[in-house]
């Protein structure tokens, strides 16, 4: 069996790497006999995906594959589903993580937060993903995938828009995710502090996919301030445009009646009327991955987090 830790912070020494050094390491200790390795988009380079979609199109088979006793030996569905067959034009570090992505049974995605999404350098692996998708790799028996989340906390809005991500690209590949562990707020500079918190997975398409009614939500819970309520809210305030927020006081308030004078302490001030515009005069317009590979026996049964109770090292973190 084989396991990639896939790091998705393009900080090298952060926190996300000091979680992943310790997953890598529990891994080891707990099933000496299976391989792992670890790829950190903090040491790769891969470019955007451009559309070009020319993965689409099935390329011929590569001359040579990595042999049986390879340690990144493709495992027999991605070889069936033809994936060596759908490659992509662009030539950098995506043909390596390629090959970590093939050879596992299991994938670990540790990712910080960037505004309840997924950083610019993970997006981007994620994106290149899309060679897969023609491939058919995602119908095929679905391998375990868990991801853990880091960050500082303090975002009403959450990780979900994560969850998603990570969710769909990775389908592409054959993985399905089966634990979400919430590490927000938990790992310091001097390490981790806390247990992290299993965290439910969203239903599959959202909002969309179950029966859900808007009036079912009450203000200001719908906008992410359940708890602080209207002091939450007015410190987000200063940051409200004064005349989008006085259009915004007359709109009707999802499952109930309008409370204009709730939304009136958005308006700071009253907006400036707008100033003729005047006609021009004239003039123009203004790393390489897998830098760990470890393999060693014992399989690991049922779900593990993989060194969540362990205690990471001191040393300055940030996401």
């Amino acid at each position: 069996m084989h396991r990639v830790i896939v790091v998705g912070s393009p900080r090298p020494d952060g926190r996300s790497a000091l979680l992943a050094d310790e997953l890598f390491n529990a891994c080891i200790e707990e099933c000496p006999e299976d391989g792992v390795s670890i790829v950190s988009v903090a040491s790769l380079e891969v470019g955007p995906c451009r559309g070009c979609d020319a993965c689409r199109v099935a390329t011929e088979a590569p001359e040579k594959l990595p042999e049986a006793d390879d340690n990144l030996a493709m495992i027999p569905e991605v070889v069936e589903s033809g994936a060596v067959l759908h490659r992509c034009v662009i030539r950098d570090d995506m043909t390596d993580v390629r090959k970590h992505l093939d050879a596992a049974d299991e994938l670990i995605v540790v990712s910080p937060v960037y505004f309840a999404g997924a950083p610019a350098q993970l997006k981007a692996l994620m994106d290149r993903l899309q060679p897969y998708y023609w491939s058919g790799l995602r119908k095929k028996v679905r391998r375990p995938m868990v991801l853990h989340v880091v960050g500082e906390g303090g975002d009403p809005h959450g990780f979900e828009p994560l969850i998603g991500t990570v969710r769909s690209a990775f389908s592409c590949v054959g993985f399905e995710l089966e634990l979400v562990l919430d590490w927000v707020g938990k790992i310091e500079d001097d390490g981790i502090v806390a247990e992290a918190d299993e965290y439910p997975i969203p239903p599959v398409g959202g909002f969309g996919a179950v029966d859900f009614e808007f009036e079912d939500l009450a203000y200001p819970a719908d906008f992410g301030f359940a708890e602080e309520g209207d002091e939450a809210m007015a410190e987000y305030a200063p940051e409200i445009d004064s005349e989008y927020a006085s259009d915004y006081a007359s709109e009707p308030v999802r499952g109930g009646e309008p409370k204009s004078s709730e939304r009136a302490k958005l308006a700071l001030s009253e907006p400036e009327p707008k100033k003729a515009k005047s006609k021009p005069q004239g003039g123009k317009p203004a790393g390489k991955p897998a830098g760990k590979q470890g393999k060693g026996g014992g399989k690991s049964g049922g779900k593990s987090s993989y060194g969540k109770n362990k205690q990471a090292k001191a040393g300055k973190r940030r996401g």
